[in-house]
């Protein structure tokens, strides 16, 4: 059988939501190497899916099936998945993993780009497309002014930048227990239902990104990555706060991140609408500790959540045969 193994990833941010300048959106993202998509598919005359997120992955091969006019099926064993509406990129993440899984099963050659352009609105790209290929540390570009529409499709966001993410840097992941109810209240708000940022506040994130995020990134400076994060999360989230009832989407994430901050942390913030928030920190010990600190924290809170101290993945999804095998 065919396997397919694809990373989550955490946003870090949109770069741009004015649009002046001709582009929207844009996007930083990291990959993880956990939750993530684990799938083996063989092929068959109809489509069977089974395991974990059946519906969705069942929509995925229909629509793959259809534009790739495929005259037959396969049968899909999802194994592994990344819980839905949590800012992990699930369904981006899960819709090239089908599509690739389909391309190479039926041999058609096609690259994650040419699956991204069947499987995906241009609008909702954004960082993942780098993440599938290579892993590590993405900056997408955004999209043209005239694909910000629904259901555009077609155009796919060019990476930018990717880099391979220091390999001692390590992020504490908190996912309040209620995420999954919350983000699919939010999954129908369009982020162009929110009123354009503020030119100064894009220049602001913009000048972050290239002379301080990146530059730490490179340099290994986890200090000046950090506090980068940190402000441009600020500055981004106050464009959502009308849509999320503050910086954070869930009640108890300012909270959860204030103490991230305040025990070792050098950067926290929100992975897009949330609820995950996120910090990172360097070393196994200082992560073990802080780990320690927010669990502490949230059984005396009374907060019910889910707590990962996760490495950086810095690879892409692998589509390989296991044994040797082949179509």
């Amino acid at each position: 059988m065919l396997r397919v193994t694809a990373p989550c990833r955490l946003h870090l941010g949109q770069l741009d939501l004015n649009g002046s300048l001709g582009r929207m959106y844009g996007g930083i993202g990291v990959a993880l190497d956990g939750p993530r998509i684990v799938l083996r598919a063989e092929r068959r005359d109809e489509l069977v899916v089974e395991g974990f997120d059946t519906a969705r992955v069942t929509d995925l091969a229909r629509t793959f099936v259809d534009k790739a006019q495929i005259r037959a099926g396969a049968r899909i064993v999802v194994q592994e998945s990344i819980t839905a509406h949590i800012g992990l990129g699930s369904g981006t993440l899960l819709s090239l993993s089908v599509g690739s899984a389909l391309s190479a099963l039926y041999n058609l050659k096609l690259t994650t780009e040419d699956v991204a352009r069947m499987m995906l609105p241009g609008d909702k790209c954004d960082v993942c497309v780098g993440i599938f290929k290579s892993g590590g540390l993405v900056v997408a570009s955004g999209v043209p002014r005239e694909f910000d529409w629904p259901g555009a499709e077609g155009y796919v966001p060019p990476t930018i930048f990717q880099r391979p993410f220091p390999q001692d840097w390590r992020f504490i992941v908190v996912t309040p227990e209620t995420a999954t109810q919350s983000g699919q209240t939010r999954h129908g708000i369009s982020i162009d239902m929110t009123p354009a940022i503020a030119p100064e506040d894009v220049g602001l994130v913009c000048r972050l990104l290239v002379m301080q995020l990146l530059p730490a990134v490179i340099e290994g400076n986890i200090d000046e990555f950090g506090q980068a994060l940190t402000e441009m999360q600020w500055t981004i989230g106050k464009q959502f706060a009308p849509f999320q009832g503050g910086l954070y989407s869930h009640p108890s994430a300012e909270g959860i991140v204030r103490l991230l901050l305040g025990n070792g942390a050098t950067g926290a913030g929100q992975s897009s609408w949330g609820p995950t928030v996120y910090a990172v920190v360097e070393g196994d010990d200082a992560a073990e500790h802080l780990e320690a600190t927010v669990r502490e924290y949230l059984a005396e809170a009374s907060v019910r959540a889910r707590v990962r101290c996760l490495k950086v993945r810095n690879s892409g999804a692998t589509v390989a045969w296991e044994d040797g095998e082949h179509a």
